[in-house]
């Protein structure tokens, strides 16, 4: 559940639901990574805790969007929703939430306990590049036209947009 599935349009309950099927069909074959973000810490952190509670294995979490963040605020964010103890995958998409996380912000929020990766989704491969030259994090595509240059650089994987809508032949 991230931006592509709905995250921000649907209620708790619904919310919570899919997460819990999710995980009950997943069944551990697969790692399940839930959307948690916000523009709001609380409502991040309540969304995180539910998908703990219900067995995800990992959340994806926005940058706040809406009310534009300095960065001193955006790492106090990402530190509140880590300490929940889910690891999380931090969602870079400005184009979305009029606001960038600096490389800087990256490598200062990946020395914290359970901040595991970046889904790097700004489009720009000079701040890709400058995340990896001052961190180890795991860069993830969000962009699918930039996956491939993503990877030629050290990117190890992507989350893509367009598999949402890719048709996939059923197993019989």
């Amino acid at each position: 559940m991230g931006t592509t599935g709905e995250c921000p349009t649907v209620s708790h309950e619904e919310h919570d639901r899919v997460i819990a099927e999710v995980v009950a069909v997943a069944n551990g074959r697969v790692p399940v990574i839930a959307g948690t973000g916000s523009n709001s810490t609380a409502e991040a952190l309540r969304l995180t805790r539910a998908a703990k509670e219900h067995g995800a294995d990992a959340c994806l979490v926005v940058c706040p969007y809406y009310n534009k963040p300095t960065q001193k605020g955006l790492y106090a964010h990402f530190k509140a929703v880590a300490e929940v103890g889910l690891p999380v995958v931090v969602y870079n998409i400005p184009g979305r939430t009029n606001v960038n996380l600096s490389p800087q912000t990256i490598a200062e929020l990946y020395k914290l306990p359970n901040i595991v990766a970046i889904k790097e989704s700004t489009g720009s491969l000079d701040q890709a590049m400058e995340i990896a030259a001052l961190c180890d994090i795991t860069i993830l595509s969000g962009d699918d036209n930039l996956t491939l240059p993503l990877m030629a650089m050290g990117a190890t994987g992507v989350i893509s947009v367009l598999s949402n809508a890719c048709e996939y032949p059923q197993q019989t």
